[in-house]
């Protein structure tokens, strides 16, 4: 089976790049956040590749965890609401950039045809 590197949607605290980091590898996520931490304060380049990797990474699947015993109407915690609200947040803003591109595109096409 082919294991793919995403951000983690059960174990995150902003953007569950640490999470999805520590299933790839296998380890313990507290561990890849403790490296992230001590790297960050030592030469304070992990913060730009952390979000790097949040906006590059894809998110987790909905069926990665289908068989791991977690049920699919599951009540989700307080604070995994909050971050379900972001993570739709974000992708609301994308969705609208991505409209006004496309409305922006579509102007300077009609000038040109109109030429």
């Amino acid at each position: 089976m082919e294991r793919r590197l995403y951000r983690s949607s059960q174990d995150k605290r902003l953007f569950g790049v640490c999470g999805g980091i520590a299933q790839f590898l296998r380890v313990d996520s507290t561990l890849v956040r403790v490296g992230v931490v001590i790297l960050t304060v030592c030469t304070g380049f992990p913060i730009l590749i952390y979000l790097l990797m949040a906006m590059i990474m894809p998110k987790e699947p909905s069926w990665a965890f289908a068989g791991d015993g977690f049920g699919l109407y599951d009540t989700p915690k307080a604070g995994h609401s909050r971050m379900n609200d972001l993570d739709s947040e974000i992708d609301r803003l994308e969705k609208q950039a991505l409209v006004q591109e496309v409305h922006r595109l579509r102007e300077e096409l009609s000038k040109y045809r109109g030429l």
